[in-house]
């Protein structure tokens, strides 16, 4: 079983939950264990701290999960650094080799041309676009 179908049945089939093997919550331990931690940082820290069997603990979260959801709630799924880069990238949508050219040719620092799309990102952006049909 994948990682997803186990927090799905963590939630949602308490029945099936019994039918899941020792090892596949051992192997999904850490995960399940980091998940809950979005929303319960306490809870998942003592379990790290008190070092039980891992399928203890992801027996544990599954009672205590289960009386108070019945499917997985929004906040176990988060993006990850590199889906927020790319978000930003589409976003700004300049190329990263237009920002190195942009900042080599006028003498800038990449931290400074980064800063100043970030904190005036109307100005910066026109500016680069501008800049890019230049070079192309």
């Amino acid at each position: 079983m994948q990682l997803f179908e186990v927090t799905d049945t963590l939630f949602s089939n308490p029945k099936k939950w019994k039918s899941i093997s020792r090892g596949e919550k051992k192997k999904n331990h850490f995960m399940i264990n980091r998940m809950m931690s979005i929303n319960f940082p306490l809870q998942a820290q003592a379990f790290n701290r008190i070092k039980i069997d891992p399928v203890a603990i992801t027996d544990a979260w599954q009672t205590f999960m289960s009386k108070m959801y019945k499917k997985t709630p929004y906040w176990m799924y988060t993006k990850g650094s590199k889906k927020r880069k790319e978000e930003k990238e589409k976003k700004i949508s300049i190329k990263e080799s237009t920002i190195k050219t942009y900042a080599s040719k006028n003498n800038l620092d990449l931290k400074s041309v980064r800063d100043a799309i970030k904190y005036f990102p109307e100005k910066s952006i026109k500016e680069l676009k501008s800049f890019e049909k230049l070079i192309e």
